[in-house]
C-alpha cells in the first residue's frame, strides 16, 4: 500500500513539474501494451550510446538498476550516433507484454517515455507501433498572434 501511495505522489509531482517547466514538446497518446519499449532499450552515456558489452557489465556492477536488463542485440545501419549501439531487453517483461514487477519497476521505466528535447532535435522518434508520440507544445501560428 505504501508503494502505491509513493508511486501516486511521484507521478503527481512529475506531472506538476512538467506543467510548470514545460518543454517545447508534449507527450501525447497512450500505451498500447506492445512491449516494444521493454525490448528495444538504448542506454546513453556522456559519449553517446552504450556500444561495448564490457562497459555495460561494469555499469551493472556499479549501478543496481542496470541488472534489470540484458543485452538483446546491436543496432546496424542507423544514424551515425546510433550505429553499433547495444540494445537491451528488460528481464521482467512477460510473454503477454506485461511487467512482472510493475509496482516495483525502476524509475527509468516509470518515467518512460520522458521528453528529452536534445534527443528529439537529433531525430529520435518513438518506436514503430507505439501509442505515444511527441508534439509541439505551442504551434507556430500562436507565436505570430
Amino acid at each position: 500500500m505504501f508503494l502505491m501511495i509513493k508511486k501516486f505522489f511521484e507521478d503527481f509531482f512529475l506531472c506538476l513539474y512538467n506543467k510548470l517547466f514545460s518543454s517545447r514538446y508534449v507527450l501525447k497518446g497512450k500505451c498500447k501494451r506492445c512491449g516494444a519499449c521493454c525490448r528495444n532499450i538504448l542506454f546513453s552515456i556522456k559519449d553517446g550510446y552504450v556500444k561495448d558489452e564490457k562497459l555495460f557489465y561494469e555499469m551493472q556492477k556499479k549501478y543496481k538498476y542496470y541488472r534489470n536488463y540484458k543485452i538483446s542485440g546491436i543496432l546496424k545501419d542507423k544514424k551515425d550516433f546510433q550505429n553499433g549501439a547495444l540494445t537491451f531487453e528488460c528481464k521482467y517483461i512477460s510473454d503477454k507484454n506485461l511487467c512482472k514487477i510493475y509496482w516495483f519497476r525502476p524509475k527509468f521505466c516509470r518515467d518512460y517515455p520522458n521528453i528529452n528535447p536534445e534527443l528529439i532535435y537529433n531525430g529520435v522518434t518513438m518506436l514503430d507501433g507505439c501509442g505515444f508520440y511527441f508534439d509541439v507544445n505551442k504551434k507556430f501560428k500562436s507565436y505570430l498572434k
